[in-house]
């Protein structure tokens, strides 16, 4: 099969050895990480997926890693260590996961949400014919616009009311 991109994901297929416990392992034409990253993909039972999704998973583990190990330097800095030891990185991941890592709310929380939420009615709709435009009060700002131009079409100390109202009556 291939992908909506033009790529041909029979490769994914391709990359497993043909039998036994090693029909679900990666083994050759790849580096070491990313045959890592696709063996666990395959682990969790994902069978097909893009090219580019092990080079994502495999950028990510590098930055992570990365800043697990700078993290670590500074706590073995501020103990006055010469090596970073195995209390650096335990707290260096600690502190990563507690700032950049969120955990979901659990069901519980998610429902009590809804139901707060969900005690407010929606606005009534209105029953006229045309496009339904959102009221002042529903817009994200006062002049807000998707694709802001760069210079306005008109130039407002330019316009001249009377010539304005000529060419929208079509004369």
């Amino acid at each position: 099969p291939s992908s909506p991109h033009g790529r041909n994901m029979a490769s994914n297929a391709d990359a497993a050895a043909p039998s036994g416990d090693a029909a679900r392992t990666v083994t050759r034409k790849f580096p070491r990480d990313a045959v890592v990253v696709i063996n666990v993909l395959r682990s969790m039972g994902v069978e097909d997926w893009e090219p580019r999704v092990v080079n994502m998973l495999m950028e990510f583990i590098h930055r992570y890693t990365c800043e697990v190990i700078e993290e670590a330097q500074v706590y073995m800095d501020h103990r006055s260590g010469e090596e970073v030891n195995l209390d650096d990185v335990k707290l260096a991941i600690h502190g990563i996961l507690q700032s950049q890592f969120v955990k979901p709310p659990n069901a519980d929380a998610m429902h009590l949400f809804a139901q707060s939420l969900n005690r407010t009615p929606l606005p009534p709709l209105n029953n006229r014919p045309g496009i339904h435009v959102p009221q002042d009060d529903n817009l994200l700002g006062a002049h807000y616009e998707y694709f802001p131009r760069d210079t306005p079409l008109v130039d407002p100390d330019e316009a001249d009311v009377d010539d304005d109202r000529e060419t929208a009556i079509g004369t």
